[in-house]
């Protein structure tokens, strides 16, 4: 039956669930996390560094990292980094053909690819940051900062992060929780078809149970009604003689006699 079916089918994807590791599903905890938002350093006045070392918690639960980037006044216009960009091993990444004196907003992203074509996108609090001629340009070879022990980022690199916004980017919110959920999203939808079907099933026996009982009732009544019809008849028939019928049976009576 299609219920049988159903049944099957999200007994299957709870068995598929428990083969991935717990990494895989949020509501375990184990997804990775950012301590705060990347480092941003002026390389010149059309590219900078982004980078996020020791920064990221739970990498082990990541399966890559991707830099998105946007003009901060238009935080629809974004750029992402392009597939392969960075392992769950690189700390930096390198921005070019920005505009000069324009200010940027940065993000990194924790992808997690999970199984049914999904992703989960864990995204790290936004840098901004706009290049300047007061600002000192670093090299390629300059050390990448490291955040201090005693806390998420250290007293000199916040000063180097530039001001950092309150919001993530603000681009497609529903997108961004259903790839943020997909896994939950299916569970739940499955979930609901199976209440569903189960209403469905169960408002179906229950017509066909009152059906059966209305069809066991009517030839009890036909039983009934024909019962009364055949007594009335035999009241009929045992009925006595009208004064016609007695002459005439006399007479009968005589005439055989005779």
């Amino acid at each position: 039956s299609n219920f049988t079916t159903v049944f099957q089918a999200f007994f299957l994807l709870t068995l598929l669930s428990l083969t991935e590791s717990s990494c895989t599903w949020s509501w375990f905890g184990q997804n990775p996390s950012w301590k705060g938002p990347p480092v941003v350093e002026q390389m010149s006045l059309f590219s900078v560094r982004v980078s996020w070392a020791g920064l990221l918690v739970k990498p082990e639960c990541a399966d890559k990292i991707r830099v998105k980037y946007w003009k901060s006044l238009s935080p629809n216009d974004w750029k992402i980094s392009k597939d392969p960009c960075c392992t769950v091993d690189t700390i930096s990444y390198l921005v070019d053909n920005l505009d000069k004196y324009m200010e940027y907003t940065y993000q990194v992203i924790a992808v997690e690819i999970k199984t049914l074509r999904s992703s989960d996108y864990n995204r790290s609090p936004a840098t901004r940051f706009k290049t300047s001629r007061d600002i000192k340009s670093i090299s390629v070879d300059s050390s990448i900062p490291e955040p201090s022990p005693s806390s998420s980022i250290s007293p000199p690199l916040q000063a180097r992060l530039g001001p950092q916004g309150g919001e993530e980017g603000k681009d497609m919110p529903s997108q961004n929780f259903i790839e943020n959920h997909f896994t939950l999203v299916i569970i739940g939808s499955v979930v609901g078809g199976i209440i569903i079907l189960v209403l469905v099933i169960s408002t179906i026996v229950s017509l066909r149970i009152r059906r059966k009982k209305s069809e066991d009732t009517i030839p009890l009544t036909q039983l009934s009604q024909s019962q009364s019809k055949h007594n009335k008849k035999k009241v009929d028939d045992t009925a006595p003689l009208s004064q016609v019928e007695k002459k005439a049976l006399s007479l009968i009576l005589r005439t055989n006699k005779d």
